[in-house]
């Protein structure tokens, strides 16, 4: 079993930021992609997007002699928690409800609001995995069965907490997501069109552009600075121009030394010349 106070963490420097904005911010990391050994948790990453993953080569997982072939214990607990998620689902899931169950009144003990990114390298579809939580006389989380007829995805679970996340699936915008989940997708090297076109449906769009300054507008859409913090709900939402709406793009500074060097197109580089020659 995984310790409740070890599936999210909150002391990141991502997490750290949304303090300021009134929010205890908790991230949950698994091994991204295939390197839990359990399949792909990131159905649609690009290869520069693998290649790249801040999950493996940035903060505490990237402190390693070797960035290919080291360990250390965060990138061990990373495959550790894919592989109980992928084997062993109903028993982490059941982890990760006691571990929200601990985090709501730790946040309204530090008098702050809570955000949960389910997440934070891995691009896994919540929304359609149900569950059902059996609960003692005093509410503890007990066991989740998967399925059944009283089945609530996480969400449902938890109507009075704000989610949040970035995703590479195109798709998972094709449905109805839970009002109390926001969503953001992540522009890559191979996904452009598919980024442009959910802007044209407002949806918004994460995008890493070189160094830390941020163009004015990216094809034709404004830029915010995603920097700030990674509480993308409070983010602007769509607007409507000319019968159409549209989204903001949400730019990113690249993190990681692999990432800042990179030049195959996952960071858009030379943006910022290009909106001030505009």
């Amino acid at each position: 079993m995984t310790r409740p106070d070890r599936i999210f963490s909150t002391d990141s420097p991502k997490a750290i930021k949304a303090e300021a904005f009134g929010y205890l911010n908790a991230i949950h990391y698994m091994a991204p992609h295939d390197r839990g050994g359990v399949g792909n948790l990131c159905s649609h990453a690009s290869p520069v997007c693998i290649d790249l993953c801040l999950g493996h080569y940035s903060g505490q997982a990237a402190m390693v002699h070797d960035q290919e072939r080291d360990d250390n214990p965060t990138r061990k607990s990373r495959r550790d928690k894919a592989q109980r998620f992928m084997r062993d689902r109903a028993n982490y899931l059941r982890d990760m409800v006691r571990a929200i169950d601990c985090l709501i009144p730790r946040a309204a003990r530090l008098g702050k609001k809570l955000c949960v990114r389910l997440n934070g390298s891995t691009d896994v579809a919540y929304e359609g995995i149900r569950f059902a939580i059996v609960r003692n006389a005093k509410g503890k989380a007990l066991a989740v069965t998967l399925g059944g007829p009283d089945a609530k995805n996480i969400f449902e679970h938890y109507p009075a907490v704000q989610f949040v996340d970035y995703t590479k699936n195109p798709r998972r915008f094709a449905r109805a997501l839970p009002l109390n989940y926001h969503l953001t997708f992540s522009r890559s090297e191979i996904n452009e069109a598919a980024a442009i076109d959910l802007l044209g449906r407002g949806v918004n769009v994460a995008v890493v552009f070189a160094g830390k300054a941020k163009p004015a507008e990216w094809n034709g859409y404004t830029v915010i600075d995603g920097d700030t913090h990674d509480l993308r709900h409070l983010d602007p939402r769509a607007y409507a121009a000319n019968g159409m709406f549209r989204g903001f793009v949400v730019g990113l500074s690249p993190k990681g030394i692999k990432a800042k060097k990179d030049t195959r197109g996952f960071i858009v580089r030379d943006a910022v010349a290009l909106s001030l020659a505009a």
